[in-house]
Formats: structure tokens, sequence, C-alpha cells
């Protein structure tokens, strides 16, 4: 599973166990009054309420405990506002989520829980009403705010051709395989910031600077104080290569150390602190990759331990991608946009589910794996050929745009998002 996933299934799917669990059967219908108006949309005290146990459960889970519950109250409820932006927006541009990219999270949630996709479901639904389809609908935001971002801040992002030069000229120069894990708190300025505006955020940033050289935790302080859009989990801006790292850190993190923090850091979107929280190398190598296809036959009562002797036999036949695509004449009576994506590429094994990856690596090109029972019904999955490419015959300067308009998007992201809030109507009711 890549990190994305893993910070995916540890940020929405454990918490919303934990809460279902403690769920009271009973809600206080007088609890349920409106916490904030967002355009046409409003915001309830259920919804933050839920929000909140689930980020609590989460900073718990990171060992980060929060004692100012309304500081986390107002954070919850900032991001719940800056989420529903973001939604409307992806509504307003056109962008939706296929069942197909949706279906392969909430499998690699299942697989991070030690979970079959129908255990999963089973629980959820167990332990609150519609709990799957909830959870379900959580990772489709996800998605969707994902896509937005990349079309509304990525994808706009200019790179010009010397600064794909540029870039190309110090990979040759530096080492490529080095990762940094950073975390961030920022103390934001408004786009016109007076004098008197600056000074007061940078004495801000400065005593929050010298609580967390004193000893107080970067995690929490970031959770308590930051605007950046990260505040949430503690700042932690995840794993990044050196060139996707904002400019304007660049040189104040070149000579930290694990666990060090930098000096204040201003930028066009105000005061910055960044941790060093941990840095790895990653070595280049052949990387195995597999070109698989799938195709599912409704079922209802599909199981495991319950494979229909005809499936295994069928399965068992296949040996071509011509065999495997006559399975669209055979069950010709399955709606069409069911398969309709059943080509999945080239794939490695990170891509594949964890618990077929053993099945899939051993499998002879041209071969089946044994039906398996998903949500859906039964999945055949087809290998039509395995190969090993070397990371380095990748189109370098692809490699090249990418990084450099992930670097400038970081820079500009948090501008994005506030200029999304500036252009809102947007109203609170906290008490």
């Amino acid at each position: 599973m890549n990190t994305t996933l893993k910070r995916l299934a540890r940020s929405l799917f454990i918490p919303t166990l934990a809460l279902a669990l403690s769920a009271p059967v009973h809600a206080d219908v007088l609890l349920d009054k409106i916490v904030a108006v967002v355009n046409d949309r409003v915001i309830l005290s259920s919804e933050l309420n839920e929000r909140m146990a689930e980020k609590a459960q989460e900073l718990q889970g990171q060992n980060i405990t929060v004692d100012d519950r309304m500081a986390l109250q107002e954070k919850v409820l900032e991001s719940l506002i800056f989420e529903t932006l973001q939604l409307e927006r992806a509504k307003q541009v056109g962008l939706n989520t296929t069942d197909e990219e949706v279906n392969t999270q909430m499998q690699q949630i299942a697989e991070q829980n030690k979970l079959t996709l129908m255990e999963l479901r089973n629980r959820l639904n167990a332990q609150m009403p519609d709990g799957f389809a909830q959870v379900r609908q959580k990772v489709q935001h996800k998605i969707l705010i994902q896509k937005l971002r990349e079309a509304e801040v990525i994808s706009q992002t200019q790179v010009t051709e010397s600064e794909i030069q540029n870039y190309l000229q110090r990979q040759s120069l530096a080492l490529s395989d080095l990762e940094l894990q950073l975390s961030h708190i920022l103390i934001a300025l408004p786009e016109s910031a007076t004098p008197q505006q600056r000074s007061e955020a940078l004495t801000t940033i400065e005593a929050l600077r010298n609580r967390i050289v004193a000893g107080e935790d970067f995690s929490q302080i970031a959770v308590r104080h930051s605007n950046g859009s990260k505040a949430l989990e503690g700042g932690n801006l995840g794993w990044l290569k050196q060139e996707q790292i904002p400019t304007f850190f660049a040189d104040a993190i070149q000579n930290l150390n694990v666990g060090q923090i930098s000096q204040v850091i201003q930028s066009p979107s105000g005061f910055h602190l960044i941790k060093l929280a941990d840095k790895r190398d990653l070595n280049a190598q052949l990387v195995k990759e597999y070109r698989l296809h799938r195709f599912i036959i409704l079922s209802d009562n599909a199981s495991m331990d319950k494979v229909p002797a005809q499936l295994l036999e069928l399965s068992k036949s296949l040996n071509s991608v011509k065999a495997f695509n006559e399975l669209n004449t055979l069950f010709a009576d399955i709606p069409k946009e069911v398969n309709a994506g059943s080509d999945l590429g080239w794939r490695t094994l990170e891509q594949i589910p964890s618990g077929i990856r053993d099945m899939v690596s051993s499998l002879a090109p041209n071969t089946a794996l044994p039906p398996l029972a998903t949500e859906e019904g039964w999945m055949i999955l087809f290998l039509e050929d395995a190969r090993e490419i070397n990371q380095q015959d990748v189109d370098k300067t692809q490699q090249a745009i990418q990084a450099i308009r992930i670097r400038k998007a970081n820079e500009t992201f948090d501008l994005w998002l506030r200029r999304l809030k500036d252009e809102a109507y947007i109203k609170t009711f906290l008490n």
C-alpha cells in the first residue's frame, strides 16, 4: 500500500470504528443545531461532534494529547469548512469519482486493518446504521478533494524550460534517493497584511518556537495553533523528495538534524516553522510489474468458503487474453459498466492488494487466480504478462515537470485554500 493509502486508513477507518463503538444509540436532537453556514450548506453540531471524536481518536493513536477542547473544536470546524468548500468547488467544475477508484481504496483500508472487504462491511454495518456506506462516502470525498487539488493547483502550476534544465542538472549532481519527513506550523497572514498584523504574527510564531525548544510537543502545538492545511495531522507533511520541498523551506532545513526545528521562515502566506522528523534513502532498483485484468461475476453471497466448482474450472481454463475477453460473451447478462474497466494495466506488487500479492507474484503469464469473493460477487484476476523495469529509465523530463509542479503547488496550496474561503459566505455559531 502506498503512503497515501496508509495515511488514509489510519486517519479515516480506525477512528470511524472507534467512534462507532462508542456512539450512543439515541442521539439528542437538541444538540443537532447549526454550527456553521458555508454558502448554501449548513454544518450541524452532530457533524462537528462526530469529526471531533474521530480526530481525538486519531491524535490519541499518535500519542498527541490535546487538553484545550475549544481550540481543537475550532480547528476541526475550520477543517469541515475547508472540506465543504472543496467539495462544493469540485461539483462546480464537474469532477467526480468512479466506483473502481472508491472500491480500490476501500479494499486497501480493509487490508490495513487485517480484514476482508466483506468483513469490513459487516463490521461497520453492525456497529452503526449504514456504517460501510458512511465510510465509503468519506473515502469518495477524499478522492474528490485530491482530484480538485490536482486540477486547480498542481496541473495549473506553470513550469519553465529553464526550471526543468536546472532540476535535471541538480539531479545529476545530488543524491536522488533522499526523502525527508517534515512537520509544519504556519501562522497565516492575510494577502494584504498590515505592518501590525505582520508584527503580531511574527511574535506569535517566535513564542511558539520558544515553547517547542523548551520541550513542548511540536505536534500538539501544530494542532492547536497552526493555520496550515495539515494542522490536524500534527503538522505532518509526510515524506517529500528534496525537489518537492517548497523553495522557501529548502535553505532553512538544509543543515537540520533529525528532530531539530528551523528558525522562523517567512513566505507570502505567513510565518513558518519546520521540523525534520525523519529522513531516508531510497536506492534505485529493478521493479517488477504485472499486466492484470479482472472480471466481476455478480453475486449476493460470494464467500471464499463456497467457491462454485464451475467457476474454479472456468478460471483454470483461461490461457490467453482472448479467452479472458470471451467472459463478456459468456456472461452477457452482466451490465457492461460492471466490467468496463477490466484492463488494470501494469501494476507493481505495492499497487496490488496485500492479501493476493504472493499469489500474483507466483502466477505464470496467461493464467488466472482462483475466483476471489468480493463485495460485488466473484472476481477473476488474470495475469497477461510480467516484466522488470528500471526506475532510472522513466522519462526524466516528465519526472522533473511533476516534481517541480508539486513543489510549487506546495508553496501556493494554503493561499489557494484560503482564497476559496475568502470568496465564500461563511458564518459560524460556536459558543
